[in-house]
């Protein structure tokens, strides 16, 4: 009887083992036992940096600022016609008032300037000082131009305009010296006689650049 006990639970045993060797068996991988693994995702594929859109070329004011004839303040008639544009002058009170709006060579839309008028009265003297800026961007002779102002006083012959740059006053004068100015040092102003008018003209230092200011008067 006992022998009989033993021989059953050594099947049990037997069975028991065989159960867990079969489990064991299952949960192997089925290729050879390398552990499958997933493959890291492949690299974003570069971009092709997007260009930069073209700028367009800068506007050469060659004809609007004249060919040279600044050297000695003439002004060619395109620029004339811009400057007397800037502001209109009633020609009964000789009160000014903001011009407008111009085409300047070069631009495809027509430009407003900015006006200033101021009115002191000292005494008998009824100061009215006048003064109007035209921006606009372009090359003159290889200088990057910001744009025109003309200033002057009612009723009066004293007059100025200038050519504004976005550029070092040294740079400025070198520059047109080349091409055939007669400058003075930065700051300061030559006087020549034009048709028996006294005329300056000269290199400034102005806010953001310089100014080739010609004066009457």
């Amino acid at each position: 009887m006992r022998g009989r006990t033993v021989l059953a639970i050594a099947a049990a045993l037997l069975v028991l083992l065989a159960g867990l060797l079969f489990l064991v068996l299952s949960q192997r991988p089925s290729d050879g036992g390398n552990e499958q693994r997933s493959s890291p995702p492949p690299p974003p594929a570069a971009q092709t940096p997007t260009a930069p859109p073209a700028q367009p070329d800068p506007v050469d004011l060659g004809q609007a600022l004249g060919l040279g004839g600044l050297s000695e303040c003439a002004r060619s008639p395109a620029l004339a016609s811009i400057i007397e544009q800037m502001v209109r002058v009633d020609p009964e009170t000789f009160e000014s008032r903001r011009g407008g709006p111009i085409r300047v060579p070069g631009h495809a839309q027509p430009l407003i300037p900015t006006f200033e008028r101021t009115r002191e009265i000292d005494g008998r003297a009824d100061i009215r000082a006048v003064a109007a800026d035209l921006d606009f961007a372009g090359r003159w002779h290889g200088l990057a131009v910001a744009g025109l102002t003309r200033s002057f006083y009612e009723e009066s012959d004293a007059s100025a305009f200038q050519v504004r740059f976005a550029e070092p006053p040294e740079r400025v004068r070198e520059t047109l010296i080349r091409h055939g100015f007669r400058l003075p040092p930065v700051g300061e102003m030559r006087e020549f006689d034009d048709e028996g008018l006294s005329t300056y003209i000269g290199i400034e230092r102005i806010e953001g650049g310089a100014g080739l200011t010609c004066a009457t008067g």
